[in-house]
């Protein structure tokens, strides 16, 4: 009996794990829903949303790649970006992540360009992604909808 019992807490226990997953995977693989695309000096400020959280994606205007850009990303469109983070990127002294001194929650792009958090709107990170180049898609393999 205590037998048959170890073997029914098993396989619950596997099934669980594995719906865990499952469910980690597919929400990873959420696309993310282009809320705002708005310029400020040679940037781009791309407002994203993935379940129920908004991202600030910044990316640097590049002509350039325009009459050789297959998809430029539009609102109310969805796009797989792998994100990455601004905060994460902060220098590393020691094995100590350092924070600015004085931060206000604004980065400075350039001489003329700073852009800044919202944390009233729930934006307390800016982020980039190899995944654009200006509002260009670069991003060939991922689905777009």
């Amino acid at each position: 009996m205590k037998y048959l019992l170890y073997i029914f807490i098993s396989i619950i226990a596997l099934s669980c794990s594995n719906i865990k997953k499952t469910t980690t995977a597919m929400y990873k693989n959420t696309p993310y829903l282009i809320k705002e695309i708005d310029k400020k000096n040679s940037w781009y400020i791309i407002y994203a949303e993935r379940r129920d959280t908004t991202y600030k994606i910044v990316s640097k205007v590049d002509n350039s790649i325009k009459e050789n850009c297959k998809t430029i990303i539009a609102v109310g469109k969805r796009y797989n970006f792998k994100l990455k983070s601004n905060k994460q990127n902060a220098p590393i002294l020691n094995g100590i992540k350092l924070d600015p001194v004085g931060y206000t929650g604004c980065y400075q792009f350039d001489a003329e360009t700073t852009i800044c958090l919202e944390p009233k709107q729930g934006i307390y990170d800016l982020f980039h992604t190899d995944d654009l180049k200006g509002i260009c898609y670069l991003n060939k393999m991922a689905s777009v909808r």
